[in-house]
């Protein structure tokens, strides 16, 4: 296992503008397993209010060709350890069953006998590959809110795809995207449509509520390349479509904690293991608010 040098280093693209769809309609999530297969498009996708050929640009498909060889599959399970996630001072009053996802720094799972315990919300993702670009297939990925929380505390897209918000709770929901000020109030109603954000650029943000659930958070991460997931409660992972016959590199990161990384060898219709392991500690400013830490500067993966 070896530090990943920096994010920027992603240079994973997408390619595909499919036939624009209906944008009330619910999309299916991109990292379901009952997600049907869909064609790959001809040109980027963008369900974004820029112009394509700023997508395309920004991905690599106006230079590049889309990969049509052969794949492989990673999956594994996100590790942490060190010292347990300390509590969160938040007002969940309006709505206790909050705590349960947001009552502490991190949500992870009980130890294994050598101590590390699985990581949830962990964003995954592969890097290294040149010469071409992946396609994303899917306009949306679909985030959900239940029992007062986000189902993920972290959320994965693609440059050029838009974030939908699904309010299964009994409150009111405002989102708003950190860096980007929307002209108008966003609300998504308890059991109402979805809300659509549109990430304007690749990069870290946040989803917060512009109403009073200051604890209702979710880490956004927006990359150029479709290579990427989030664990689920168990820590697990799996990331299929990965070029083979090549080394690359495969990662995890966590806002609250930081990033570990190693280099994986994909085959053809071989689906490789690995686990990746965190390290948590108490940062020695520990009496002051937790702070992720990509805030101040995650740069787009290249």
């Amino acid at each position: 296992m070896r530090p990943l040098v920096a994010l920027a280093a992603l240079s994973l693209m997408l390619a595909g503008c499919p036939d624009r769809k209906d944008p009330s309609a619910t999309p299916v999530d991109a990292g379901s397993d009952a997600a049907p297969a869909r064609p790959v498009p001809s040109g980027p996708v963008n369900a974004l209010p820029i112009p394509s050929a700023n997508v395309a640009a920004a991905l690599g498909a106006d230079r590049l060709p889309a990969y049509k060889g052969p794949t492989g599959s990673l999956e594994g399970t996100i590790w942490v350890k060190g010292e347990v996630a300390p509590d969160v001072v938040a007002d969940f009053s309006k709505c206790p069953t909050g705590v349960k996802t947001y009552g502490k720094l991190f949500r992870d799972g009980p130890p294994n006998p050598d101590g590390l315990r699985p990581l949830t919300d962990a964003f995954v993702g592969v890097t290294g590959y040149s010469g071409y670009y992946l396609p994303e297939t899917r306009e949306a990925k679909l985030a959900t809110l239940e029992d007062c929380a986000f189902t993920q505390r972290t959320i994965d897209l693609t440059y050029g795809q838009r974030l939908d918000i699904a309010n299964k709770t009994p409150m009111m929901f405002a989102p708003a995207l950190s860096g980007f000020v929307s002209p108008a109030l966003m609300v998504a109603p308890p059991n109402g449509d979805a809300v659509h954000l549109y990430p304007p650029k690749p990069g870290y943000y946040t989803i917060s509520d512009r109403f009073d659930g200051v604890y209702l958070k979710a880490d956004v991460y927006v990359v150029l390349h479709p290579l990427h997931t989030v664990t689920d409660a168990a820590g697990h992972y799996r990331i299929d479509g990965i070029p083979a016959k090549t080394k690359l590199n495969v990662f995890a990161r966590l806002a609250a904690i930081g990033e570990a990384a190693a280099e994986v060898e994909v085959l053809p219709s071989v689906v490789a293991k690995v686990d990746l392991t965190l390290t948590y500690a108490t940062p020695k400013d520990a009496g002051a608010p937790a702070k992720p830490k990509d805030a101040g500067g995650f740069v787009a993966p290249k």
